[in-house]
C-alpha cells in the first residue's frame, strides 16, 4: 500500500507566497501523499489563512490550530500523532520538493524495511529554484550517518521521510527550539535505528541573511550544549567529544554572522 502522510507546521512569521509555493510543490509529486496534516501553531495573519483555505480545496490538507504558539518542535510532536499512516513525510513551510521526491522516497523505504528515516541533499537558492547557490550534501550510508552524526546533524529535516512508529518508539520529538530534529536523530540512532539519504537534492531551500543569523547567538548555543549533554548522558558521545563539539559549536554560534556565513558556505557545503 503506497499510502503516506505528510506533516507541516506554520506560524504567523511565515511568508504566504513561500507557504504558496510550497503547497503548489506538492501538488506536482509524482506519488502524492494521501493526507496532509498541518499544524497552525498558534494566531496567524489573514494572508496566511487565505493561502490555506484556497489549498484546502485542492490538497488534502486537514488542518489544526493550536490555540497558542508552542514552538516547532511540539507541533511536531502533536502532528505525528496525528497522522494515520506509518510512514510520514517531513515538509516545511517555506521550502519546494523534487516533483520525483516522495516517489523516491517512498519506493526507498519499502525496498530497504530496515531504515528508519531517509533524507537527501538540499539544493540551496535566494530567489529563483533555476538558480543554485549551494548544495548542503551529507553522507548517505547508515554506518557512516552514525559516526557523523555524534559531530554535525545527519540529516536535513525538511527532507526526511520516516517511520512513524520507530520516531514514537524513541518519545518522539521534544521541544528543543532549532535543534529538535538533531535531538531526535541522535535518540533514534543510540537506541539501534538506521537512517540514511538518497544523494541527490530533492528539496530546494530559501537561503538569506537571516538563515545564518538565526543560527547563532548565546541562545542558540546553549540549547546545542542542553542536545551535547543529552548525547553525552545517553551514552551517544564521550566526554571527548563532548567537549570537541563544544568548542567547534561555541566558535561557530559565538562569531559574527559575516563569519558564520563563511564557515558554513566553505566548510558545511
Amino acid at each position: 500500500m503506497d499510502k503516506f502522510s505528510c506533516l507541516m507546521s506554520f506560524y504567523k512569521k511565515d511568508s504566504p507566497s513561500h507557504l504558496d509555493q510550497a503547497f503548489e510543490s506538492l501538488r506536482g509529486q509524482t506519488l502524492a501523499a494521501e493526507e496532509i496534516i498541518l499544524i497552525q501553531d498558534g494566531q496567524v495573519g489573514k494572508e496566511l489563512e487565505q493561502i490555506v483555505e484556497k489549498w484546502t480545496r485542492l490538497l488534502p490538507i486537514r488542518l489544526y490550530v493550536n490555540k497558542e504558539n508552542i514552538g516547532l518542535g511540539l507541533s511536531l510532536k502533536r502532528g505525528l500523532e496525528l497522522c494515520s499512516f506509518e510512514i510520514v513525510a517531513r515538509m516545511d513551510s517555506d521550502d519546494i520538493c523534487h516533483p520525483n521526491r516522495f516517489e523516491h522516497q517512498f519506493k526507498f523505504l519499502s525496498a530497504q524495511p530496515n531504515i528508519s528515516v531517509v533524507g537527501s541533499w538540499i539544493a540551496e537558492f535566494s530567489d529563483s529554484i533555476e538558480e543554485i547557490s549551494n548544495y548542503r550534501k551529507l553522507p548517505s550510508e547508515p554506518h557512516e550517518l552514525f559516526y557523523f552524526a555524534k559531530k554535525r546533524c545527519p540529516l536535513n529535516h525538511p527532507t526526511v521521510m520516516y517511520r512513524k512508529s520507530d520516531i514514537n518508539n524513541v518519545g518522539s520529538y521534544f521541544n528543543f527550539r532549532f535543534q529538535q530534529d538533531y535531538h531526535l536523530w541522535g535518540r533514534l540512532l543510540n537506541s539501534g535505528y538506521k537512517i540514511a539519504n538518497i544523494p541527490e537534492s530533492l528539496v530546494y531551500m530559501r537561503v538569506d541573511e537571516r538563515l545564518f543569523n538565526r543560527r547563532g547567538g548565546l541562545r542558540y548555543f546553549q540549547i546545542e550544549t542542553q542536545v551535547q549533554k543529552t548525547f553525552l548522558d545517553i551514552g551517544f558521545i564521550n566526554k571527548l567529544e563532548f567537549v570537541r563539539n563544544y568548542i567547534i559549536r561555541g566558535s561557530i554560534r559565538l562569531v559574527p554572522n559575516s563569519l558564520r556565513k563563511i564557515f558554513y558556505e566553505t566548510f558545511l557545503r
